[in-house]
């Protein structure tokens, strides 16, 4: 028994884990990894490097022991100081910047309870660019036991593991499954910490005190490759490459690949081929190398090689777990690769089943829904498509239903949005199928059929709800467009003088009437709210039209599909998610948002007057704007000048600058017309949908002398890819 006892004290105290940490100015990162480690660790010990921030106080208030160190230069002495105060068993390190996942907390001490490793590694998921394009995957030694002999080595890329194997030759580790996330390659945490530049310093410092050390040498091209000085880095990569032992070193597989990748970006690509071969050799099992292999043979023309090695790649899958990676690799991100190298082979099935695949081993990933629905509706599938996301996909939430909606809008594949709502459970109650009937209303706009558009609105308008005045106004713009294409179009028939004359007279007849209709227009507004949109649409761009709002929005109708989605649940049960006012969604449809819906409609649909009157209106409106900024900021400027002390004028000249901006809105036409960007790109969105409208008409079947026959136009394949690569939403704005 009471060896039993001593054994289950040993047990419990094997438990004991101590987090060790540097940190300095972390004050907005810091208590995100405090919290992820809470109940997983029995001590927590911070090496502050010289914070000016609130990194101290926010350490202790978790309970940490914090230690002030002198920076000098050298990452391995500061964690040092940390390890020689750790009373724990086992020592987790971690930076500001991480956090360990919830099932790692769970599962650590179940790891530290039962390995009989020195050390074991985590799996460390590295978040790159906007946090949005996936992680690099690498198993790092994070959890070791605690021993004297157990010190960090290297200014830079510090070490532990030579420590370890050199108390212990035979020290044993292994790799978990446990994850830590890093978000410090962010890139807006990058640019405000200057890490790279800090890390080469340090590098260069290393390389110069260590030149024999082929690991310096390794992190110094890693540092170069990351601001995309690939000569330098593949130098850099060279030197270590002829220090080193392939065979035992453990970063040899990461190093051979950053080659290959330095290469690819020098665009030499048959050095690299050669090199992801060479690599092949000794790593056959890393499914990065592959996916690499059938990037270098698609750019080198032999699509073949390409397409073997890609699903070669996916056969493989992820590489095992002693390899780096890069998440995707072997699934999602080899099956997208694969989709696009099928489009460019013009096997349009393959490459939908390829983004198919894509999507299931990611649910959350877009790209590959935007490319099959664009593919569907540019080869003339598009009714295929609701089939297709019935089959392949399980729409079993509304925020599927509201992504999926979302995406075929934005794809141009309004038919395929209006049947999947259509195939909705009936909504009874009155809000939420008003709600619906608007969705579907914009639907019909943007496919330019004002006729269906006009009914479902009308609909809305005469049950005097919450969507009334907005229904209101866009029966109005539709109005308005039809009557310019109807105006164009009876200017084009006068050929003789005569019949000249009497288009003109009926134009001036009806601008008038137009004018009228916009003054009664403007003081019925008046009541009921300014619609400057609208009278802007009917009197011209002119001055005074509306006080300019910027409106922050969603891309396309997204902000919509969310509650047009939605099902019968009363205002007492969402209340939250319901909308309770017009202000709450006019904004989706305003402005420059209604003018691309405009546009939108008009190059669908073919109507080339009403397109060329939206958009010289809209190039107007852009002049205007910019014009009117630029002299706003100028008057500022001056006004600055004349004031008296230099405190009188930073203050009068903030002021003036406020106002002067306000009389600046006073004048554009409409609320957020001031908003350039947005403007632009509406037009630059209805140009290309024009075009695809225009190309799509070239590559339609013709009639062929004979009875019944019909022949494609020869230039065909090369029409169809041109509308697949036509710039618009892919899925990688975020």
């Amino acid at each position: 028994m009471q060896g039993e006892r001593q054994q289950t004290q040993q047990h419990q105290k094997a438990q004991r884990i101590s987090l060790c940490m540097i940190v300095k100015d972390e004050e907005e990162l810091l208590p995100r990894c405090l919290e992820s480690v809470r109940g997983a660790v029995d001590e927590i010990i911070v090496v502050d490097t010289g914070s000016s921030d609130r990194s101290a106080a926010i350490a202790r208030k978790h309970g940490a022991m914090v230690v002030e160190f002198a920076w000098c230069d050298d990452f391995a002495a500061a964690r040092n100081a940390g390890l020689e105060l750790a009373t724990g068993d086992w020592i987790l390190f971690l930076d500001a910047d991480e956090a360990l996942d919830t099932a790692a907390r769970e599962q650590i001490r179940s790891w530290t309870a039962v390995s009989g490793c020195d050390g074991l590694f985590l799996n460390i998921h590295n978040y790159t660019g906007s946090g949005q394009q996936g992680a690099t995957v690498n198993p790092v030694l994070r959890l070791f036991r605690n021993a004297p002999e157990h010190r960090f080595t290297g200014r830079i890329h510090e070490q532990i593991a030579a420590a370890i194997c050199e108390r212990n030759p035979e020290a044993a580790f292994h790799v978990t499954d446990m994850v830590i996330h890093h978000y410090g390659y962010q890139t807006v945490i990058v640019e405000r910490k200057d890490k790279v530049n800090r890390n080469v310093r340090l590098l260069q410092r290393a390389v110069m005190e260590e030149s024999n050390q082929p690991f310096h040498h390794y992190n110094l091209g890693v540092e170069y490759l990351r601001t995309g000085q690939a000569e330098q880095a593949l130098e850099s990569f060279g030197k270590a490459r002829e220090m080193i032992d392939p065979a035992v070193t453990s970063y040899a597989h990461l190093l051979f690949k950053y080659e290959v990748r330095c290469l690819e970006h020098l665009h030499r690509w048959p050095e690299a081929m050669e090199r992801v071969d060479e690599a092949l050799q000794l790593f056959p099992e890393y499914t990065d190398l592959m996916h690499h292999r059938a990037i270098c043979a698609d750019a080198l023309g032999d699509t073949d090689t390409a397409e073997l090695s890609l699903r070669e790649a996916v056969r493989q899958g992820p590489p095992p777990a002693i390899f780096h990676t890069e998440e995707g690799m072997g699934t999602y991100q080899t099956w997208y690769t694969l989709g696009r190298l099928l489009e460019g082979k013009a096997d349009l099935e393959g490459a939908v089943d390829a983004y198919v695949e894509a999507v299931r081993a990611k649910a959350s990933l877009l790209p590959p829904l935007y490319r099959i629905f664009r593919i569907m509706r540019v080869s003339g599938q598009e009714q295929q498509i609701p089939a297709l996301i019935a089959s392949r996909f399980a729409m079993n939430s509304e925020e599927a239903l509201t992504k999926v909606l979302g995406i075929l809008e934005q794809s141009g594949c309004y038919a395929s949005a209006l049947e999947l709502l259509g195939e909705m459970p009936p909504v009874t109650s009155g809000e939420p199928r008003e709600r619906r009937s608007v969705a579907e209303a914009f639907l019909h706009v943007q496919r330019g059929d004002w006729t269906k558009a006009r009914l479902k609105l009308e609909t809305v308008k005469r049950k005097k709800g919450l969507f009334a005045s907005l229904a209101s106004r866009w029966l109005e713009r539709l109005q308005w467009l039809e009557e310019e294409g109807k105006g164009g179009r009876e200017d084009k028939e006068g050929k003789r003088d005569q019949e000249d004359k009497k288009g003109k007279e009926g134009k001036r007849d009806r601008k008038e009437r137009q004018g009228r209709e916009g003054q009664e227009h403007k003081k019925g507004q008046q009541n009921e709210g300014q619609d400057s949109f609208t009278l802007w649409l009917r009197q011209g761009s002119q001055a005074g039209g509306g006080k300019d709002v910027l409106i922050k929005e969603e891309s396309g109708l997204s902000g919509w599909w969310k509650s047009a989605a939605k099902g019968n649940e009363g205002p007492e049960e969402n209340a939250g998610e319901h909308i309770t006012s017009e202000k709450e969604h006019a904004g989706l449809y305003e402005g420059w948002q209604a003018f691309g819906l405009l546009l939108e409609g008009c190059a669908r649909s073919g109507r080339r007057q009403e397109l060329h009157e939206l958009i010289q209106r809209g190039q107007q409106v852009l002049n205007e704007a910019d014009s009117t900024m630029r002299t706003g900021s100028e008057e500022s400027l001056a006004k600055e000048r004349d004031a008296g002390t230099e405190e009188e004028c930073r203050g009068n000249g903030e002021v003036d600058e406020k106002a002067d901006m306000k009389h600046a809105g006073a004048r554009l036409p409409f609320r957020g017309a001031s908003d350039t960007l947005l403007g632009t790109n509406c037009i630059l969105k209805g140009l290309i949908s024009a075009a695809d409208y225009h190309l799509a008409q070239l590559m339609s079947d013709t009639a062929q002398a004979g009875a019944g026959k019909r022949q494609r136009h020869p230039y065909w394949p090369v029409v169809q890819h041109i509308r697949l690569e036509l710039p618009g939403a892919d899925g990688f704005e975020g």
